[in-house]
């Protein structure tokens, strides 16, 4: 399960994200989530509640914003939700397509007691 080994280093840059921050609770933890991305939300949520049974997080809640799948077509440029496949672009007809949004996880926002 890799959502393990990601959510290990998402705990890790939320942790040099906070340090020096006088921070004495994390409330909240905002991910975002690709729709492409091969990351299962239900995973990482799992993997945050066993990584976070102590330290600087516990009792913290995970919020997972998911993310449509983005796709420009190389053709008429049109950019639209690639939410079924085939991909085709509602504009010209095309399949040709380049994905601009939907491949990422990122920590969007962290809300937190500062002393």
């Amino acid at each position: 399960m890799h959502e393990t080994a990601l959510m290990g280093n998402l705990i890790t840059t939320i942790e040099q994200a906070i340090d020096g921050r006088n921070v004495t609770r994390v409330n909240s933890v905002y991910i975002s989530v690709g729709k492409l991305s091969n990351v299962l939300p239900d995973a990482l949520l799992f993997a945050f509640e066993a990584l976070t049974q102590d330290g600087f997080l516990k009792g913290a809640e995970l919020v997972i914003e998911n993310l449509p799948a983005v796709a420009s077509c190389k053709i008429c440029s049109h950019e639209y939700e690639a939410d079924k496949f085939p991909i085709v672009c509602p504009a010209c007809s095309s399949t040709s397509f380049k994905i601009i949004n939907g491949e990422e996880v990122y920590i969007k926002s962290i809300d937190c007691e500062i002393n």
